[in-house]
């Protein structure tokens, strides 16, 4: 028996297998590629390609009694569905826009190609076929043959599948001319074996002869080149991908080092090189949320002089200065305390305590913070200069701030106001009644702010008297009742006017209140009305302009006015004091000192201002000798007389001490003992000429209320 070698068959096997195998890869490969529409396109055309093939192998295997008109049906079906599906790749490969249509068109005409093919009483290309001898091939290999008579419509398809192979050079052109050199080839060179192919193909079938079928062999051609192809632009387009997912990964790294820069700038202050507020307030967050939450403290510490240095030495040291008390806080601070730099000169502190209970925490706290003020306080050097600095230190426990960072830095406040209050240097720590008090503060700063603009605050008028028990004037005593808090001292609520900047809209709604009272009051000589000045008024630019526009706009006589002002103003610009004194006394107003003897007032500067009045301070009054008479008040009134100056003697509450006063030549008399605040309209009736001074009343000895 001859031997028989078996090449071309499973040449044809080995196509449908990789046909098959390129299917499977690329419509797998288009579920996560961007480009998925093209991969699928692909695959299904490799798959239509597989079965084509397959069947080609089928018909040209020597089998015995098999259905080859129907194989051969079957084989033609195939080629118009790898037709159908080889549009809708090349549109998707060469990128045309409107290949939804082309699609469609080609579905309309292969597919009715392939129902003629399947339903027809002959096949599309063939109407018979039968089995003759098979075809020897040189290496001695049997190829099965088949007579064919060809089907009445087989030029319908082959000039539909030229005209698809013409379509296909314009896609073609279009890929070339666009410069997709890359794609283009692979899919000219499969056009051109195709071509060639189907020509060969329909010249046998014209021409009958022996052959075997090798026209589905372009296919494999196309399905290998444009595999590799499209895995090269998967391959670069992977490779573009790493590129950029490696430039994503430096962009996320550089953003992270500039998030960290950022965030360091953020939370480091910039002179000390310590952490700030943010940072603190994030410090504090994180142990208050701990569960259990541990003891310990936060101090909050505040360098004073530091002004005067920084004036004196310039901000250059001022800042060494600020970065050499951090350096030593950190020093002196344990390992796990966290020092920080709150703003220009104030620092603060977080150490945790071991402590048993919340008694031995605070004791443990307290000890803490005086060892950071002995060693804050110890002199430092900065460049050449030797300073030393006294500081002071609010205190506030954990425990006490609920799990409130910002409740716990507020209570550290509060005890470092109450610590500069007392003024002793140890440091304070936070208690309730702090917090009540800043609250209450704050409350009445902004409903004073109210009462000045709604004219709710209310003047009270004490009178004066001379010797001979004439009224002779009075002293407008600024009153407010505070709807929760109700009757508020004049001391605390003129310092948080003072403290707030409200100072000069106050005093300007005194001075009118007071004015128009005057101005309404029955005309009585020598009556004058006494209103307290603040030195925060009287350093302002615009004073004396106030004073004249509240004469103008209530119609006063001036010369019925008297401005009292506390010996403390006297500390401070004496020149511009001085001319502004002068300018109110040329009005023919007069000017009192307020609480003489309890503050900087110098013979000198008695002798420099228009001074026309002292008032001696109730302290004085209420703590005289009777019998003999007290030294200092008799030195006071000599003084007085000797300078042309009137003196009244506040706080008179005793029949004793008025007679004491009026043998010492004390020229006029303010006290309960005199009479008690007035109404407008009461004193209106007191300064009638007709009416009588009321009798001298004895009473206890209370100290009268603050005044201003």
């Amino acid at each position: 028996m001859a031997f028989e070698l078996s090449i071309w068959l499973p040449i044809l096997w080995m196509a449908t297998g990789t046909c098959l195998f390129a299917a499977v890869h690329f419509l797998h490969a288009g579920q996560a590629q961007g480009n998925a529409r093209l991969f699928r396109a692909f695959g299904v055309l490799s798959l239509m390609v597989a079965v084509y093939i397959g069947l080609g192998a089928v018909m040209q295997t020597p089998l015995q009694g098999a259905p080859w008109m129907l194989i051969e049906r079957l084989h033609v079906s195939f080629a118009c569905l790898t037709y159908v599906s080889g549009f809708w790749f090349i549109a998707m490969y060469s990128h045309l826009q409107a290949w939804r249509r082309w699609v469609c068109a080609a579905a309309l005409v292969f597919g009715s190609l392939l129902l003629v093919n399947l339903i027809g009483p002959h096949g599309l290309l063939v109407s018979s076929l039968q089995p003759v001898a098979p075809l020897v091939l040189p290496w001695g290999e049997r190829i099965n043959q088949l007579a064919n008579s060809p089907g009445p419509l087989a030029p319908l398809y082959y000039l539909a599948t030229l005209g698809a192979f013409g379509w296909a050079f314009w896609r073609c052109h279009a890929l070339w001319k666009h410069g997709e050199t890359r794609r283009a080839l692979p899919l000219a060179a499969f056009l051109v074996l195709q071509v060639i192919a189907t020509g060969h193909s329909e010249y046998t079938m014209l021409h009958p002869q022996q052959r075997f079928d090798w026209d589905a062999l372009p296919f494999l051609v196309l399905v290998l080149l444009l595999s590799r192809t499209l895995n090269l632009e998967t391959r670069g387009y992977a490779a573009a991908l790493d590129a950029s997912n490696a430039a994503l990964r430096e962009e996320n790294r550089l953003r992270s080092q500039a998030e960290t820069r950022l965030r360091l700038m953020a939370f480091t202050d910039a002179t000390s090189q310590l952490p700030n507020r943010h940072a603190l307030l994030d410090k504090l967050g994180s142990i208050l949320a701990g569960t259990p939450r541990p003891h310990g403290a936060l101090v909050v510490i505040d360098p004073h002089r530091f002004a005067v240095i920084n004036h004196a030495l310039g901000h250059r040291t001022g800042d060494l200065l600020m970065r050499e008390l951090g350096q030593r806080l950190s020093r002196t601070a344990d390992g796990d305390a966290f020092v920080v730099r709150l703003s220009g000169d104030e620092f603060a502190v977080v150490f945790l305590v071991h402590a048993v209970n919340d008694e031995d925490a605070l004791a443990h706290a307290v000890q803490k913070a005086e060892s950071l003020r002995e060693d804050l306080t110890r002199p430092l050097q900065v460049e050449r200069h030797e300073l030393s600095v006294n500081v002071h230190m609010g205190l506030a426990m954990f425990q006490q701030a609920g799990g409130d960072a910002g409740e716990l830095l507020r209570q550290a406040y509060a005890a470092l106001h109450a610590a500069k209050q007392t003024g002793n240097g140890r440091p304070a720590t936070f208690v309730q009644t702090m917090q009540d008090q800043a609250e209450r503060r704050l409350r009445l700063e902004t409903d004073l702010h109210a009462a000045i603009d709604n004219r709710q605050l209310h003047l009270l008028y004490q009178p004066q008297v001379d010797r001979d028990d004439r009224l002779t004037g009075a002293e407008a005593l600024l009153r407010w009742s505070h709807p929760v808090y109700g009757d508020i001292g004049p001391q605390e609520f003129v310092a948080i006017a003072e403290g707030s900047g409200q100072m000069p809209a106050l005093g300007r709604l005194v001075m009118q209140m007071a004015f128009s009272t005057l101005a309404a009051l029955p005309v009585r000589e020598p009556f004058r009305l006494s209103v307290n000045v603040s030195p925060w008024q009287l350093f302002l630019v615009d004073f004396v302009d106030t004073v004249r526009a509240a004469i103008r706009e209530t119609a006063v006589d001036p010369h019925r006015i008297t401005l009292e002002i506390t010996e403390s103003t006297f500390i401070h610009d004496v020149p511009d004091v001085a001319a502004k004194l002068r300018a109110l006394a040329a009005l023919g107003i007069h000017v009192s000192i307020d609480d003489f003897g309890t503050g900087y007032a110098s013979i000198a500067l008695l002798k420099t201002f228009p001074v026309h009045e002292l008032k001696i301070d109730q302290s004085f009054i209420r703590d005289m000798s009777i019998a003999p008479p007290d030294r200092f008040v008799a030195a006071v009134i000599a003084l007085a007389d000797a300078m042309g100056v009137r003196v009244v003697a506040e706080g008179v509450e005793h029949e004793p001490q008025l007679h004491a006063l009026r043998d010492m030549g004390c020229h006029a008399f303010q006290g309960y003992l005199i009479g008690y605040p007035l109404m407008a309209d009461e004193l209106a009736r007191r300064c009638d000429p007709c009416a009588a001074r009321p009798p001298v009343r004895e009473t206890a000895a209370s100290p009268s209320p603050p005044r201003r």
